[in-house]
């Protein structure tokens, strides 16, 4: 089992139903929202072009919004892992 951990950016939140859309459709296994992180647990990416998004809303301004880091790591053997980071490139705000 592959776990994705994807740490929300300053002000962001997930979109929950973005989120449960990727399990009902059975893109991830499962979820989990916590501690400004975002896990998805995938069965396999080995061998597989795997891609993913969800939704984001932004909930407080901040200034300088700086990157965030996003892992994954293997579930059993955590020395395994990859490390990136992503930010926004652009923000349509309603208001």
């Amino acid at each position: 089992m592959v776990l994705v951990d994807v740490k929300m950016l300053s002000g962001f939140t997930p979109v929950m139903s973005s989120i449960e859309e990727l399990e009902s459709n059975g893109q991830v296994m499962k979820s989990e929202v916590k501690n400004d992180h975002v896990l998805f647990f995938l069965e396999n990416v080995w061998g597989i072009a795997n891609s993913f998004s969800f939704s984001v809303e932004q909930s407080n301004r901040v200034s300088n919004i700086q990157p965030a880091p996003v892992m994954v790591y293997d579930y059993y053997e955590k020395d395994e892992y990859a490390l990136a980071s992503y930010n926004i490139n652009s923000v349509s705000v309603s208001q």
